[in-house]
């Protein structure tokens, strides 16, 4: 008798963990999105899906969809043409990058001629203050937005400077910034604002004189924005139907908003 009652309890555990368990969708790539993502988890778990989250840059979005990796590519940048091609996407929410400095740096504003002279390596300074110029990584959307904005490469004839400190995630930036008082980076809004609330002992830069808010990014007066995407394969377009309802729920907006970013959908 005994081991009947324990065959079955172990069935009915099994069982229950079986009812309870959702559709595993894996995300993958850019960290601007993944804290998102992270937060509407709980959304996506009542829709009956359970989310593995990825970091590892917008590149290894594309790729890990592309590849069957992942079910849902996380890309903080426009697809190239060659990658548009193999993937669709949908754009989930409005966002812009941010030029910063740590909190204790004598300026408040930079123009985009500084910003070009700076990471060009034409100067390293600012107002006679010592720049120490922080760049995003090859791979990351942060960076491919950035370059194209001020028009940094050889495409353009401005090369890079090949001495800049070279980093990864956000979360290594804000961490170099906070550790040097003459440093200088470009990050996503919802990140930096995430950090200062955090106490990170940086601070958000004007760009041209503009201050990177809602109202300048909504009226257009401020200019370094992008678009955050999801990207996936044609036979996931039921799964992304299902995500898409998700995102465009009065409580996931709600997240989007008070993260720093403005939904699109």
């Amino acid at each position: 008798m005994r081991t009947f009652v324990v065959l079955f309890l172990s069935l009915f555990i099994l069982f229950s963990a079986s009812a309870n368990a959702g559709e595993k969708v894996v995300f993958a790539g850019s960290t601007t999105i993944l804290p998102f993502m992270e937060k509407m988890a709980p959304l996506f778990k009542k829709q009956g899906m359970d989310v593995e989250i990825q970091a590892g840059g917008s590149s290894v979005g594309y790729k890990t969809a592309y590849m069957g990796m992942a079910d849902i590519g996380m890309m903080s940048r426009e697809m190239k043409p060659s990658e548009a091609k193999n993937l669709k996407k949908l754009a989930i929410a409005k966002d812009w990058l941010i030029m910063i400095a740590h909190k204790d740096a004598p300026f408040d504003n930079i123009t985009s001629q500084e910003v070009v002279d700076l990471y060009t390596g034409k100067t390293k300074k600012l107002h006679g203050f010592k720049i120490n110029a922080i760049a995003k990584e090859n791979g990351r959307g942060t960076k491919e937005v950035f370059d194209h904005f001020f028009h940094l490469g050889k495409k353009h004839n401005q090369p890079i400077a090949k001495d800049l400190i070279i980093i990864g995630a956000n979360g290594q930036s804000i961490a170099t910034l906070a550790h040097d008082p003459h440093g200088l980076a470009y990050l996503s809004y919802s990140a930096v604002e995430a950090a200062i609330k955090q106490g990170e002992p940086i601070k958000m830069l004007k760009l041209d004189g503009v201050d990177g808010t809602v109202e300048n990014v909504d009226n257009g007066t401020y200019k370094l924005q992008r678009t955050l995407n999801l990207v996936y394969k044609d036979k996931k377009a039921g799964l992304i139907k299902r995500i898409r309802s998700v995102l465009a729920t009065d409580k996931a907006r709600e997240i989007f908003r008070k993260n720093g970013v403005e939904p699109n959908l």
